[in-house]
Order: C-alpha cells, then sequence, then structure tokens
C-alpha cells in the first residue's frame, strides 16, 4: 500500500470521508443491480469511485467524464493506464457520448454545481440504455456548510425523482450518508490545525455502524438515488 493509499485510508480531508461513507452506499446500490458491462461516470473528478466499481468486479469498462482540468490531470494519472477506461475531458451539458450506449451511469456530488440541472439530467439519462441503471448522489438540505459554488442547496428526494422523471428515469432505492452526527465531526475537524488533515477519518465517522433506517433518521446531508430507465 502506497503512503498516499495509507493517508487517505487513516486521516482526514472532505474526500476521505466520502469515500468512507459515500462509497458504501454506492457499493450496495451497483449491488442491487448486477454486475454490468459499461458504466458511464459524470463529473469522475479524480477518478476514485469508478476505480472502485471495477475493482469490485461490479462493471467491465468505465467511461469517465471531468470538466475541471486539474480533476481531469488526477483522473488521468488514476485510470489513464487502465486499457478499459475512456477518459473525456468536457461538459456534463454536451456529453460525446451515443445515444443509448452504456449499461449505467454514476453522478456523484456533481448536478448541484450545474445551473442546467435538468440538461445535464437528460444527457446523464440519454446515453443509458433503456433498461440500464442511474446512481445519483446530492446534498440533501439543509446544508450545514457554506458552499459557494453550489447553485443550490441540495435536493429532497421528491425533487431528485422529479428531476428525472421527464427523461425515463424511475426511482428504485434511496439511501443517506453524511449524517447530522458526521457532519457535525467535520466541522469540528476543520478547526484542528492543518483543516483537520492529522484527524483520524475513523474519529470523524459516525455512521458506518449505522442501519439505512438510523442514517436517514440522523438528518442526512448526502442523498443516494437508485433510478432504472424505462425500457
Amino acid at each position: 500500500m502506497s503512503l498516499r493509499s495509507l493517508y487517505r485510508r487513516l486521516f482526514y480531508t472532505a474526500n476521505t470521508i466520502r469515500y468512507r461513507v459515500e462509497w458504501p452506499r454506492i457499493e450496495e446500490a451497483f449491488r442491487k443491480v448486477g454486475k454490468f458491462d459499461t458504466l458511464f461516470d459524470g463529473g469522475a473528478g479524480s477518478g476514485e469511485f469508478p476505480r472502485r466499481v471495477l475493482k469490485a468486479g461490479l462493471c467491465q469498462r468505465v467511461i469517465a467524464l471531468e470538466y475541471d482540468a486539474q480533476n481531469f490531470t488526477t483522473l488521468e494519472a488514476n485510470l489513464g493506464q487502465q486499457a478499459n477506461t475512456q477518459l473525456i475531458r468536457g461538459s456534463l451539458l454536451v456529453v460525446p457520448v451515443p445515444d443509448a450506449s452504456v449499461d449505467a451511469v454514476l453522478c456523484t456530488q456533481v448536478i448541484e454545481h450545474i445551473t442546467d440541472h435538468a440538461l445535464a439530467a437528460a444527457e446523464l439519462s440519454r446515453v443509458l440504455k433503456p433498461g440500464g441503471h442511474a446512481v445519483i448522489t446530492v446534498p440533501r438540505p439543509p446544508e450545514p456548510f457554506n458552499t459557494d459554488d453550489h447553485k443550490r442547496e441540495g435536493y429532497t428526494e421528491e425533487e431528485l425523482a422529479a428531476l428525472f422523471a421527464p427523461y425515463g428515469l424511475e426511482p428504485l432505492w434511496e439511501d443517506w450518508f453524511l449524517t447530522s452526527a458526521t457532519t457535525k465531526r467535520m466541522l469540528r475537524a476543520w478547526k484542528h490545525p492543518f483543516k483537520g488533515r492529522l484527524t483520524p477519518v475513523a474519529w470523524v465517522d459516525q455512521e458506518t455502524h449505522l442501519s439505512r433506517e438510523e442514517r436517514r433518521a440522523d438528518l442526512p446531508y448526502g442523498l443516494l438515488m437508485l433510478f432504472r430507465k424505462k425500457a
């Protein structure tokens, strides 16, 4: 294990807490679908989540799109050497992928950053095959942090379902992460030296031992929805 991997496993950052509490929810949702061939990740960031989907054997191939130049450089470093990945630098509003060409879609903590979120939802739905599945994660209001780059505070379950309904996506499953107890520890960690980067991520995580119902009851900030595209 590299030092970077060890750090990400043991210490807190805004990303490492997501890897710890959001990834299990993503994995569980995809396991409900079963194994599939091609995954499209819209707004892949560093590529950590599609890398984990591949490693878990849930898909055979990944198409990862990222808009931000710095993130795309990291994405290339992390996934660029794998033969079963295609990396695209571009916008979620104009996805250069054919209609109905992928088996599953992943989009994590992205659409709240996009002004025209309806067009982003349309594009994510367009590339998905009929009968295919989409896993979407977003913030869920009220927002516990000051996030200037968000175009909206978040989505309720009803709002997220309504956003994708015009494009033939039906919700199958909901899950929650970043509970109130966890986000309170995040706020405390940010007050530590180096914004908490020497704080054990296990101390921040107050939810991995909880059931789905318990996470839902603790005012979660993160929402996951699993959709199926109508055949």
